[in-house]
């Protein structure tokens, strides 16, 4: 199949919509929330240098919560566009912008510039102005990677104008290369984000936050999300649920194993810089696993009988954003009481995490994502 962009009416559309059918794999959301539920354990399980090993493993494996919601992401977006592509005869690239927008900035926006003045009433150093802008123009990723991360809960935003940076460029991508094009061009982001990595590495550059929150470093994971989609091209894999077990088994092992690398002797084998021997394989070693956990949930049905789970990935966006806010919180009120444990706080932490989410998910994103739809030419799921 050829992406290459046809003329089409903008009457068509309404009737196109109609008779569209829709796309949804609801396994996915299942797979959403696994990657949150990563990357809140990183968080919420604030291990000191004396906890047991194997739950410095659990703390820094679950970092890789995020490259799986990059590839995710990314995969869903160029399946979106491709079924565009076929319905429609072309890809409506300000239709997939409007849509982005009404998806992501209400709630970006709302915990952004709530955060923002929040720091200038709070105790401790508020947020700068510079600060403010470089995430208002959706490089804030760059500003964290030289300054470090924002304050008052607003560490996770990091991630997010790295996607919105993807989704500028990538629909353009789609409308005018073919599909062979675009799987070149997966490989060769792919690669060039690993030489960056190497190099990063080489010259000893912070780990966290200068290689972790470059968008180019970051890269990898969109281009096996999205290469993944292409090589597919519609269809899914066919596999047993022992092969899928195995691989979701074979991603967990590959988490430790680069653990391992990086932190040969514990969290104090090795100082904040990045080195070859042990940072850059842990790069790499995320690559295999985002691709095995990928590979291991796509078409997988049994996965989309989990409502819960369903729903939880559904409101996922929520979850990560608010999680940091709702562990802060706990963390000061388990310290008032003289405790400060991390595992109460993790266990308490998941359903003030959830409430917040779904009340957003509700009252702030339901009703823009409602208004998308007429943006839409693939249907995907209910809002």
């Amino acid at each position: 199949m050829s992406i290459i962009a046809h003329p089409g009416s903008a009457a068509d559309e309404p009737q196109l919509r109609a008779s569209s059918p829709r796309f949804y794999r609801p396994e996915l959301d299942v797979l959403r929330f696994v990657a949150f539920l990563m990357v809140y354990l990183g968080h919420a399980l604030s291990v000191d240098t004396t906890s047991p090993r194997w739950l410095q493993v659990l703390k820094h494996a679950a970092g890789f919560g995020v490259p799986l919601f990059f590839a995710l992401s990314a995969y869903l977006i160029t399946e979106l566009l491709m079924v565009e592509d076929r319905v429609a005869g072309s890809v409506n690239v300000r239709g997939f912008y409007c849509r982005r927008i009404l998806r992501i900035w209400p709630l970006y926006f709302t915990v952004l510039i709530g955060g923002f003045f929040i720091s200038r009433l709070l105790p401790g150093e508020p947020i700068p102005l510079v600060a403010l802008l470089s995430y208002v123009f959706l490089v804030g990723n760059w500003y964290t990677g030289l300054h470090g991360y924002l304050s008052t809960g607003l560490a996770p935003l990091w991630s997010i104008p790295i996607e919105e940076q993807f989704y500028l460029l990538w629909p353009l991508l789609l409308r005018y290369a073919t599909r062979r094009s675009l799987i070149l061009i997966c490989f060769l982001a792919w690669s060039c984000s690993q030489a960056l990595v190497f190099i990063f590495c080489f010259h000893h550059a912070l780990n966290n936050p200068t290689i972790w929150t470059d968008s180019i470093a970051q890269l990898q994971y969109f281009a096996i999300g999205a290469g993944m989609s292409l090589l597919l091209n519609g269809s899914l894999p066919k596999l047993r649920g022992s092969l899928r077990l195995a691989l979701v088994v074979s991603a967990l092992l590959v988490f430790a194993m680069a653990d391992f690398v990086a932190y040969p002797r514990g969290m104090n084998s090795l100082d904040e810089h990045s080195s070859v021997a042990h940072t850059y394989p842990q790069y790499l070693f995320a690559s295999v696993t985002v691709a095995l956990m990928l590979v291991a949930f796509l078409g997988y049905s049994s996965f989309g009988r989990w409502q819960t789970l369903r729903y939880l990935g559904k409101i996922s966006y929520g979850l990560y954003v608010y999680h940091i806010p709702a562990l802060l919180f706990l963390f000061k009120v388990e310290q008032r009481l003289g405790r400060g444990s991390p595992f109460v706080v993790a266990v308490l932490g998941i359903p003030m995490t959830v409430s917040f989410a779904w009340l957003s998910y509700e009252y702030l994103e339901r009703p823009f994502m409602r208004m998308k739809e007429k943006f839409e030419v693939v249907k995907t799921r209910e809002a």
